[in-house]
């Protein structure tokens, strides 16, 4: 996913890698084994176009793309095409699909003529802009997080190698144009070497747990680290298959670990940060915290809220909860608090955590 402002060149580098015919990973052999399939997605994209459904006949109608796409690479220019889509009524299912198929690739959907059941993997490259970016809850820890940080230098250094682009000599342009065909090519011979002699196992050194196991890696991203750190030594000059991939961690992957945890951290917490400051030191019932985190959070989805509030509040030093002491009948309900977690009533300390 990669965060950023307009101009930031975001569609430039989805297009570098996925544009088909000039993707460094797009190969026009991928039905024949060698190479990758690659797809721009459309600006509009439904739930069955994306992920299918039934003919009269109980059969898988049409062409859906995360099949379509199995083993390759789809890319968005812009991610709220497919956010959108989720909050139609015809495509509501679009969320549920989503996060299941990119974690486990299993596609399932019961329908009144038949059931779409497939397994498919296929990765999701797409942009964003700050203000548009409502992954829901789930999704976010399905994405890798590129955030363009676009300040008035790197704007001036951007145009400026735009103009020299415009006036590319014709013997420039042929010098990547080989370039690009001679990274394309070795991107075949990696995926061809790796499927005819694969590991035989994965086994991360201690340097990698001890690196995972800090306390700024969230339980739910270290699966996603542990794949970054995968494909970062599937991609070595030299590769050695029929034996274990031994991942060990060089100063290039933990430059890279960082940046990307920096950043992740930086656009993940956001939302985090908002709720923290708008409710600082403040008691709140849950049901009413429910409600703001919906609307400030999760584009108005209550169930989504919750789990965000499971997933990123329970557990933070400053976010508690508890059953309020008070001399009434009825549903007390839960007290929530952000801020110091010390609460005494008139007649004994609260107990926290509850």
């Amino acid at each position: 996913m990669l965060r950023g402002a307009k101009g930031s060149g975001k569609s430039i580098l989805i297009l570098m890698f996925l544009a088909e015919g000039t993707g460094l990973v797009h190969s026009n052999n991928a039905d024949m084994g060698q190479g990758f399939r690659t797809m721009m997605g459309a600006n509009s994209v439904t739930e069955a176009g994306m992920f299918g459904s039934v003919d009269e006949d109980g059969n898988i109608a049409g062409r859906p793309i995360a099949r379509e796409l199995c083993g390759g690479f789809l890319g968005f220019e812009e991610f709220s095409s497919m956010s959108d889509a989720s909050k139609k009524d015809h495509s509501l299912d679009m969320k549920n699909q989503l996060l299941t198929s990119l974690d486990n690739g299993r596609v399932q959907k019961a329908m009144r003529n038949g059931w779409v059941q497939y397994t498919t993997r296929y990765t999701v490259w797409a942009g964003t802009q700050p203000a548009r970016f409502e992954l829901e809850s789930g999704l976010d820890r399905r994405f890798f997080i590129i955030d363009i940080e676009m300040t008035p230098d790197k704007e001036q250094a951007y145009k400026r190698a735009q103009h020299l682009q415009a006036n590319m000599q014709i013997a420039e342009r042929a010098s990547l144009a080989n370039l690009n065909i001679e990274i394309k090519e070795w991107i075949r011979r990696r995926q061809q070497e790796a499927t005819r002699n694969p590991p035989t196992g994965v086994l991360f050194d201690d340097e990698v747990a001890e690196w995972i196991n800090r306390p700024d890696v969230r339980s739910f991203e270290a699966d996603l680290f542990r794949r970054l750190c995968i494909g970062y030594h599937m991609m070595q000059p030299n590769y050695v298959g029929g034996q274990p991939l031994i991942i060990t961690l060089d100063d290039t992957l933990r430059g890279i670990l960082n940046q990307s945890l920096e950043m992740r951290r930086r656009v993940m917490d956001a939302d985090l940060d908002l709720i923290k400051s708008t409710f600082w030191m403040k008691d709140i019932p849950k049901s009413v915290l429910l409600k703001e985190v919906s609307k400030m959070v999760t584009a108005g989805d209550y169930q989504s809220a919750k789990r965000w509030v499971t997933e990123n509040l329970e557990g933070q030093s400053w976010y508690g909860e508890y059953a309020p002491n008070v001399k009434r009948r009825g549903r007390k309900g839960v007290t929530c608090r952000i801020g110091t977690q010390r609460l005494e009533s008139d007649e004994e300390e609260q107990k926290w955590g509850i």
